[in-house]
């Protein structure tokens, strides 16, 4: 069985509280509404989230709003299935908010010990230590399946990865190209992978579009990806003070991005339609 993750904030109520749980900052205008009018259910709300740690100050008018940075079982909540064996992540992407310390700060850490589940949400597991990999291996194999959900980090999957990775009955694996001077160390890793007995079927792998890339080389990215037999996963850049899904930004305009062929290039390769770009 596989949980889905939620679309929109997460909400529970608890002794008065109301807890919310928000993942992009374009659900914060909705949540601020929310939280403004009265309830008879609640009288304190508290908020947390990647959306609230990129955007700290956006409830600090509100004095009954409270932000929690950290709270133990919330990934569990909201997804029975998934675990974290790592926080943080040592690459510095311009584009994230973890290596910059936004989100999941304190630098990378390997966890002690974590909830034996089999849907990984590391950032960067692959950096961690062989010992720490192991171990996360072991655990996933009793499951018969596993989906690393964050993604692997093709520059660091070596032929040892692959093949422990094989152990698990059943794994989901993600990769991620988010630019073309990756291709190399792309195709290296998804050759370990293959050449250790993972199915086609089961390598997936994200491509960051709209970043510092125009249409063209996007496309041409993704059909690169498509072309080895896996399901490419365009991911739409936003900045992470973003109120809006899905908008152009301004220098997006620039690079040759508009809402026609934002439009274009997601529903080709998530919803099969149209024809891609020449």
């Amino acid at each position: 069985m596989k949980t889905d993750w939620p679309k929109k904030p997460y909400c529970w109520t608890e002794n008065n509280t109301l807890y919310i749980s928000i993942p992009f900052t374009w659900n914060l205008p909705q949540v601020f509404s929310k939280v403004t009018k009265p309830s008879l259910f609640w009288n304190k709300v508290i908020v947390g989230g990647p959306a609230v740690e990129l955007m700290p100050n956006f409830f600090s008018e509100l004095p009954w709003v409270e932000t929690q940075h950290e709270r133990p079982g919330i990934l569990q909540q909201i997804n029975p299935l998934a675990t974290r064996t790592t926080s943080g992540c040592p690459n510095k992407c311009k584009f994230c908010g973890i290596g910059c310390g936004l989100i999941e700060p304190g630098g990378f850490k390997e966890l002690q010990d974590w909830p034996d589940l089999p849907i990984l949400c590391d950032n960067n597991l692959l950096a961690a230590s062989s010992t720490h990999f192991d171990k996360v291996i072991d655990r996933l194999k009793s499951h018969g399946w596993a989906d690393f959900n964050q993604g692997l980090d093709a520059r660091l999957l070596t032929p040892y990865h692959a093949s422990r990775i094989k152990e698990i009955k059943n794994p989901l694996v993600r990769l991620a190209l988010d630019h073309t001077s990756h291709q190399d160390s792309w195709e290296l890793a998804f050759n370990n992978l293959r050449s250790a007995g993972i199915t086609k079927r089961n390598i997936r792998s994200y491509a960051l579009i709209a970043f510092n890339s125009d249409p063209s080389e996007a496309w041409a990215r993704c059909l690169w990806l498509e072309s080895h037999g896996i399901k490419a996963l365009p991911m739409w850049y936003h900045p992470l003070s973003q109120l809006l899904p899905n908008t152009v930004t301004p220098k997006q305009l620039s690079l040759g991005w508009n809402k026609t062929e934002r439009t274009r290039i997601m529903g080709y390769f998530y919803k099969h339609r149209g024809i891609p770009l020449s």
